[in-house]
């Protein structure tokens, strides 16, 4: 089918003066999250991925393409999807079909998740392949307690039908460790989604670290435990002025001005 001259005019106009300025700055702050977790955590080439729904349009997100790394992102290369998995504004790039389908799959199951990270980085790939899963050992994992769901590594999670199953085991919650896999953590903002990642990569190493050095951890009590995931784990508590964001997306600024391309 062929398209009309106006339609392909369209489409060679740079990616700002397609979209609106609400949608531009999300892409500019997507692009600056990804180089931050680049920046700050050691992640899998090309195969970790952050998404955003765009504002007022709820059935449509933004997510990386596969074909760069998260330090390659910018806010142009990103890429447009609906939540069945389809591409909703032409472009030369694509997401690869396990970011497209997982992305599309758990936004589309909650429709109060605004943005999802998802990481192999070593020590959350290790976290995920010990039984005892996130142990409440630091201050950052207290936040997490008793509010991570897990998800077998039974079938293929880069599949519509796979991810869909992983939706369905995310349930309530906003954070899921995929076993063998890696780590999956949400959030009702996209600042949200990135600070909560970046506490539970901490946890991540801290507890690899406490495993290594060959004695016996201390174990908060379970109250203890509970009522720090009370205050500090609250989903909803960080958003776009929190403190974390506002010095990151300014330490972004200053380290990869061209994530705003």
């Amino acid at each position: 089918m062929k398209r009309d001259l106006a339609e392909i005019e369209k489409a060679d106009r740079p990616v700002r003066d397609r979209v609106s300025a609400e949608e531009w700055r999300l892409r500019c702050e997507l692009a600056a999250a990804h180089r931050l977790v680049a920046h700050f955590v050691f992640v899998d080439m090309t195969y970790n991925h952050i998404s955003a729904r765009v504002p007022g349009e709820p059935r449509h997100f933004l997510v990386k393409a596969e074909d760069v790394f998260m330090e390659q992102v910018t806010a142009s290369n990103l890429v447009k999807y609906d939540v069945d998995g389809n591409r909703v504004m032409e472009s030369g790039r694509k997401a690869s079909p396990a970011a497209a389908n997982l992305h599309a799959a758990v936004l589309r199951a909650r429709p109060d998740i605004a943005a999802a990270v998802h990481t192999h980085s070593p020590a959350n790939l290790a976290v995920s392949a010990q039984k005892m899963g996130l142990a409440p050992i630091t201050q950052q994992a207290m936040r997490f307690y008793n509010r991570i769901a897990y998800y077998p590594n039974e079938a293929d999670d880069t599949t519509p039908e796979g991810t869909a199953a992983l939706a369905r085991a995310l349930g309530d919650r906003w954070v899921m460790i995929l076993e063998n896999h890696g780590a999956l953590v949400c959030g009702t903002s996209l600042a949200e989604a990135y600070i909560y990642h970046h506490f539970f990569e901490l946890a991540c190493r801290a507890q690899v670290g406490a495993l290594a050095g060959g004695v016996e951890l201390i174990v908060p009590a379970p109250a203890v435990c509970e009522e720090r995931a009370r205050k500090f784990g609250r989903i909803g508590q960080y958003d776009h002025g929190s403190r974390d964001w506002v010095a990151g997306m300014a330490l972004a600024e200053k380290l990869f001005p061209d994530h705003k391309e």
